[in-house]
């Protein structure tokens, strides 16, 4: 890790960013894109070379460890999200190394592959880390022959093979007239010194980029073109759709985070919360040669249902990158009807060990502003660590009692969504003495989360055909419950295949990957025995 300084258009200045760098690399923004294969373990040695941080002005001192010096000695903390990782390898926000030191990281790639990425997850500095630069793709190939499926190696047997695969990996940012990177205080929130808190509940920027260049093009052929995409930003939601002449394009959504689905599922919109990836075929062979093709978005900030008026607060995104077409033929093999050479195991019905009750709740102040987010109303260095059974398969619900959307990440695992339903919001809430009666606000440490059953209402709606895959990022929608079915290893389905092929005992995170809420206080502790 290293810093740099970024060309993210030809029309800016440079940026100062952070870099992963492999040896004798040039990179200058975000990190290589690391190519696995199936069962072949390896160890990767991150050094962190780090020297001022180009975000320094938005350390909040609020949410570090104290005695700590981010911005001239930045915490790192290396993440493989996705990854069925033991503990010591798990790049946990605790697990953090300082400049002029290193960490090596043991990964035994035992699981499905999947468009899995690495980022940092330093506590409290997380979603400046990431802002900076340090993220990455980690494309987990399968063994090719009897000892794999053979379905997903890369060589273009069965799905467009590189140069036709092609990592997307999207965030929002923000810039200053000079080209340095722009993050805006809250101006709702005041230290004691007058000036306003650094932490904001969101990040919304202002510019799209993709692979570190603002509204890029890519020239395609008249093919398909598997496209890996990443929702790398800190907080915002995409609504995706791919336009050409004002008509929209039909693609397939062919995998999720953990793995390949069953069989594509045809689209014409895809929605993406921040962590999520999802394994796209787009068709562009039916297009004539100069045809543009735009990625667009019109999800909301927040997400879902922020104002869309810039006037009203709204930060709207409409265009992501475009798409050239050219004159060559491309990769024109058909699509497989079937992903899998076996069906994935499907997990609703079958016996779990446990059903939990977890809440997702904002913390306000006086003045209806929001100053923290939590899980089950407890901070992050809270006492009350969940313990689950090794090898078990439980049932999580996730009760949205917030007004946004929040993208919630299990460390270790790869789950299924079961379905979501609605609840009554403010009597549940009543129900689990998280509010003080005096004040009428959430009061962080108190009352416990309850079972939602009494407050529901109408009936469980099961996951759109694209969501009904393996899963490590789920996003939470306001006001609903969304149940998943989660192993805690790989013996957890009675030794039917999973997703992950691992079982390891020690501690991990779950947490909101909206970064700003992650870092303050969005993140808790469980622990396998």
């Amino acid at each position: 890790m290293r810093n740099a300084r970024h060309s993210f258009h030809s029309q800016m200045g440079l940026t100062d960013t952070f870099a992963y760098q492999d040896a004798g690399g040039s990179q200058t923004y975000l990190g290589p894109v690391i190519v696995a294969e199936r069962g072949t373990p390896f160890a990767l040695t991150v050094h962190n070379g780090l020297g001022r941080h180009p975000l320094a002005f938005a350390i909040d001192a609020q949410l570090v460890p104290p005695g700590t010096n981010d911005a001239d000695f930045p915490r790192t903390s290396t993440h493989l999200h996705g990854g069925n990782t033991r503990p010591g390898s798990d790049g946990g926000p605790e697990q953090v190394f300082v400049p002029g030191s290193s960490f090596t990281y043991s990964y035994d790639n035992n699981q499905d592959p999947a468009g899995l990425w690495y980022h940092d997850h330093a506590l409290g500095i997380t979603r400046l880390n990431v802002y900076a630069g340090l993220a990455g793709g980690y494309l987990l190939r399968d063994t090719p022959g009897p000892a794999g499926t053979g379905i997903d190696t890369g060589d273009g047997t069965h799905l467009p093979p590189p140069p036709y695969e092609v990592p997307l990996v999207i965030q929002d940012r923000m810039f200053n007239t000079d080209g340095s990177f722009a993050y805006p205080p809250n101006p709702e929130l005041t230290l004691s010194d007058g000036s306003p808190r650094p932490w904001a509940p969101e990040f919304f920027g202002d510019m799209a980029t993709v692979n570190g260049k603002c509204w890029p093009n890519l020239d395609v052929d008249r093919g398909k073109y598997r496209f890996r995409v990443f929702n790398g930003s800190n907080a915002r939601f995409y609504n995706f759709k791919l336009v050409a002449g004002g008509n929209a394009l039909g693609f397939a959504q062919i995998g999720t985070d953990g793995g390949l689905l069953d069989v594509p599922a045809r689209l014409n919109k895809l929605g993406l919360g921040p962590g999520e990836r999802a394994d796209i075929v787009v068709d562009f062979a039916a297009l004539p040669a100069g045809t543009k093709v735009v990625l667009t978005n019109d999800a909301r900030t927040p997400f879902p249902d922020g104002p869309v008026a810039v006037r009203r607060g709204g930060v709207p995104l409409r265009e992501i990158m475009q798409f050239s077409v050219q004159g060559e033929a491309g990769y024109t093999a058909p699509l497989p009807a079937q992903l899998r050479t076996q069906p994935m195991t499907r997990l609703a019905g079958l016996p779990t060990a446990a059903t939990r009750s977890m809440t997702l709740v904002e913390v306000l102040n006086s003045g209806g502003v929001p100053i923290m987010a939590l899980l089950n109303n407890r901070a992050f260095h809270s006492p009350d660590i969940t313990a689950v059974q090794g090898d078990t398969l439980e049932q999580w619900e996730l009760i949205n009692t917030t007004v946004d959307a929040h993208p919630i990440h299990l460390h270790f695992t790869q789950f299924q969504v079961l379905n979501r339903q609605r609840f009554d919001v403010d009597n549940y809430l009543a129900a689990t003495g998280f509010v003080d009666p005096a004040t009428g606000l959430v009061t962080p440490g108190h009352g416990n989360s309850v079972p939602v059953g009494p407050f529901l209402r109408g009936r469980p709606l099961p996951p759109p055909a694209n969501e009904q895959g393996w899963k490590d990022t789920v996003v939470a929608l306001p006001g609903e419950v969304t149940r998943i079915r989660v192993p805690f290893g790989a013996g957890a389905a009675g030794g039917a295949a999973l997703a992950i092929g691992s079982s390891f005992k020690g501690e991990y995170v779950w947490h909101c990957h909206i970064l700003e809420h992650e870092d303050n206080d969005m993140m808790q502790r469980y622990v396998i025995q």
